[in-house]
């Protein structure tokens, strides 16, 4: 090869690569954008930042567990202490009819006898109801308002008399049932009473009546 032909395929490989250099794409992101201008649309993100799709927004605080919900009681079982002094025994039962709502039912019996004079002493047995609202709070723990209805009879050998009575009075009481089941029951108010007492050898008969005070403290379990 002779070197005008050398020096001809230099000049022919110099031109072609040129014309290579001069049509071929320029790389990605280049040039570079100017300082403080974005990056153009497609652009690869700044330096520091996850790419988009990645970003995992921080965990949730964790939330505090909702207070536990007291057992829903539906009927309570209670007994005067009081009466028990008095040798009889009185039982309340009550049913929840709504949450606002109870209707309970009285029972009781014994034998009663004068603390100043032993011989004298009589059987007793009563029998009642009652219809409380609560209008503070519920049946499980609250304030009552109601009505009760109380027959009570007396049957006496010593005295050769028997005696009955009828008492109806409204009154105002607070319930307490803890979550285990024990129960507390107070309430306050007055009664009408319409007696009589008749003698089992005669036919002689006595009646009245009055207002009395109502006073019932009661302990027992709700179910």
């Amino acid at each position: 090869m002779t070197r005008w032909r050398v020096s001809v395929l230099v000049v022919g490989l110099l031109v072609s690569s040129r014309a290579f250099a001069q049509n071929a794409p320029p790389p990605a992101n280049y040039p570079p954008p100017p300082p403080n201008e974005p990056p153009p649309p497609g652009a690869y993100p700044p330096p520091g930042y996850p790419p988009p799709g990645v970003y995992a927004p921080p965990a949730m605080m964790p939330q505090p567990a909702p207070p536990p919900e007291h057992p829903r009681h539906v009927f309570s079982l209670t007994i005067s202490p009081i009466h028990l002094f008095l040798t009889i025994v009185e039982l309340t039962g009550e049913a929840r009819v709504h949450d606002k709502v109870g209707v309970a039912l009285i029972g009781g019996g014994g034998k009663y006898t004068d603390p100043d004079d032993k011989s004298l002493s009589a059987s007793v047995w009563e029998a009642g109801g009652q219809v409380r609202a609560y209008v503070v709070g519920d049946f499980r723990h609250g304030m009552q308002l109601g009505g009760e209805v109380l027959y009570l009879h007396l049957d006496s050998t010593t005295l050769a008399a028997t005696g009955e009575g009828l008492a109806i009075g409204p009154f105002l009481g607070y319930k307490i049932a803890t979550d285990v089941g024990f129960t507390f029951d107070a309430q306050l108010g007055f009664e009408h009473i319409s007696s009589r007492a008749k003698s089992t050898t005669g036919p002689e008969m006595a009646s009245g009546k009055s207002f009395i005070p109502l006073l019932n403290l009661n302990v027992g379990w709700s179910f």
